[in-house]
């Protein structure tokens, strides 16, 4: 079995885990538009492609799929996952299983305002959230809003342009002169936790879900974390992933405050503390290729050690020329 991972960047841990043995993957092939992606250097074969805006990009990566007998192809980076979404059926015609959640699901969560909605719809607890300073104003008089406020791109990625916000003057200047819309939400002043769920690709029903707590984060990323447990919050991301189209590996970030969860994002895609969740033994590659078989994942959830802590660090590789 061989799979595609596309826009690979700097995720050397997940390449490498796809390639253990054990783990049903005979080939993995890696793509990115940068020969200084380092993930590109740690899998069997990889290619140098056009950026996904390009016209000809998907038509490449169809051919890459031809050339190397793909049989799934996984997308990681954010406006690829819409894409690859919007256009399974070039893959599925090829018989390549393309693993990303459906279009409508992954345009949703991609916007976190619109997200927001979707969880105060189906009645899901979620921080206090506005799309405008004008509407900050309004719920702010109601009493439901209060600085300090966390101040967020709605269709950003990682932590760029994330901010917290302690004066008025400051939020009505940064909303007015904003290249793109911002999420307005109040501060929480709580716990953070990360999930990891996966999706299974047949049964489209959560098969596990592991959770950490997050100790510390950087550059939008959690850098150390510990696991943890609760059947409360197991029964609260099972709920809300029944509300979505979602397949394959899910990123969820929840808060807690005053003893009470509340979602606050969706990544439909690897998240990147999912290593946590692999080294105790929460194995979404080989979850992937037993449904790539046909085999559908029996139900894992909180299959793992409590209290066991991810420290991550900065490693290296050098390229010769």
């Amino acid at each position: 079995m061989n799979i595609l991972i596309l826009s690979c960047g700097t995720r050397n841990l997940l390449v490498r885990y796809f390639k253990e043995k054990g783990n049903g993957i005979e080939k993995v092939v890696g793509t990115d538009c940068s020969i200084y992606a380092p993930a590109l250097y740690d899998t069997d074969a990889h290619y140098i492609v056009p950026r996904m805006t390009e016209p000809n990009y998907l038509d490449t990566i169809i051919d890459i799929c031809q050339k190397e007998k793909i049989n799934a192809v996984l997308p990681l980076q954010e406006d690829e996952l819409y894409l690859i979404a919007s256009h399974k059926d070039l893959f599925t015609d090829i018989g390549v299983t393309p693993i990303v959640s459906g279009a409508e699901a992954v345009d949703l969560c991609r916007d976190k305002f619109v997200f927001y909605q979707h969880l105060k719809k189906h009645h899901l607890p979620a921080i206090t959230s506005v799309n405008s300073f004008e509407a900050f104003l309004k719920e702010q008089k109601a009493g439901a809003m209060s600085l300090p406020v966390f101040l967020k791109p709605t269709r950003g990625c990682g932590s760029v342009g994330i901010q917290k916000v302690e004066h008025l003057e400051l939020l009505e200047t940064l909303c007015k002169y904003a290249d793109e819309e911002y999420l307005i939400q109040n501060f929480a002043k709580g716990e953070e936790y990360g999930a990891d769920i996966y999706m299974d690709l047949l049964s489209r029903k959560p098969v596990t879900i592991f959770v950490k707590k997050k100790l510390r984060m950087r550059a939008g990323e959690t850098e150390k974390s510990v696991s943890y447990k609760d059947e409360k919050l197991f029964e609260l991301i099972q709920k809300t992933v029944a509300t979505l189209d979602l397949c394959g590996p899910i990123d969820m970030d929840i808060f807690q405050i005053g003893g009470e969860y509340y979602i606050s994002e969706i990544n439909p895609r690897f998240g990147g503390g999912y290593p946590h969740a692999y080294n105790c033994g929460v194995n979404f590659p080989k979850l992937i290729a037993n449904n790539i078989a046909g085999i559908e994942n029996t139900d894992a959830t909180g299959a793992y050690e409590e209290g066991v802590c991810m420290l991550k660090y900065t490693d290296l590789m050098t390229l010769k020329p």
